[in-house]
């Protein structure tokens, strides 16, 4: 009897120590567990503050990439060192890639804030509606997005045209909103307008942007060749003359740019043309927009970074900043 009851108290002694030892095993189990989750969180915290740290860079080597080409220089065109494509900066344990795009190669919409004088178009907004349909906009749809996008910048709460929109139409819709009445900041604020899908947006942003100036300044030495339908919307009202007779023209573009504008016109294709002095006021050979889009690297993180520049006496500055995609 007395042995059979020392055998049961080892018994449940040894059980026990066994189920505190569970106990004791499951505790260091999650401890660790919550330590090596903290650890990677923190790793995560730090990778990420280093991957936007390399974005912030991306601004500063932008703006001295533009302040050395300002530098020396008037003239903006391509052979200079800012319009390099797909630039690399390799850094530690990560790397800057992108490139800068001049804004005043691509046709700013938001210059369409130009009233009509005498019941006759603005100027842009025939311009922008000359782009739209060589872009494959049918004439109806390019006038509907045209007098849209006015009436979306515009200041007043009117539409000055049967097919534009302003806040009646877009309150009645499914999700309602206000028409900006400001100037767009950028230009995928044109997916809200009046007309603009997403098929119709992906064709046409390429050609646009949102300068935040109402003025029309489009750099001949920097337009690209493959989107000539920028300069025949300009030029379609004066000029007689095709997109691939424009191709044709900007490929034989001196590999320096036009000196002035007035180097541009005395090619041979303006001959016996006379330029009114409005299209004339649109082109320049300078530049003072630019865009940089980025993508900053470190270990496995990513931050993709889009920054608008604005060169004022030959200096670069900052004016808008996004950053996002940190994963």
């Amino acid at each position: 009897m007395t042995v059979f009851y020392y055998q049961r108290q080892r018994g449940v002694a040894l059980i026990t120590v066994l189920m505190i030892l569970v106990i004791m095993v499951s505790i260091a189990a999650t401890m660790t567990g919550r330590m090596t989750l903290s650890l990677k969180r923190t790793e995560g915290l730090i990778f990420s503050q280093k991957a936007y740290w390399y974005g912030q860079a991306s601004a500063q080597m932008g703006k001295k990439i533009l302040d050395e080409n300002f530098s020396d220089s008037r003239v903006v065109s391509l052979d200079q060192m800012w319009a390099t494509p797909n630039m690399v900066f390799p850094l530690e344990n990560g790397q800057i890639a992108g490139q800068i795009r001049d804004l005043r190669s691509c046709f700013n919409v938001n210059t369409l804030a130009e009233a009509d004088q005498n019941d006759i178009s603005a100027l842009p907004l025939r311009q922008f509606q000359h782009l739209l349909e060589v872009l494959g906009i049918n004439e109806y749809g390019a006038q509907m997005i045209a007098e849209s996008t006015r009436d979306w910048i515009d200041e007043n709460e009117t539409s000055n045209a049967a097919l534009g929109a302003e806040d009646s139409y877009y309150q009645a819709r499914g999700v309602p909103h206000l028409t900006a009445n400001n100037l767009m900041t950028d230009i995928s604020e044109l997916r809200s307008v009046q007309g603009v899908g997403p098929k119709t947006y992906e064709k046409i942003a390429p050609y646009l942007c949102a300068i935040p100036s109402r003025e029309q300044k489009i750099n001949v030495n920097t337009v690209d060749i493959e989107q000539v339908e920028i300069l025949y919307a300009l030029f379609k009202d004066e000029l007689n003359i095709s997109v691939d007779d424009l191709k044709n023209f900007l490929q034989d573009r001196p590999f320096s740019g036009w000196a002035s504008v007035d180097q541009f016109f005395a090619m041979g294709i303006f001959q016996g043309v006379t330029i009114s002095a409005p299209l004339k006021a649109q082109l320049s050979v300078s530049s003072d927009f630019f865009q940089l889009t980025s993508i900053a690297t470190f270990e496995d993180r990513l931050l993709a970074v889009d920054l608008v520049f604005q060169v004022n006496a030959k200096k670069a500055k900052v004016i808008r900043y996004q950053s996002g995609g940190i994963k």
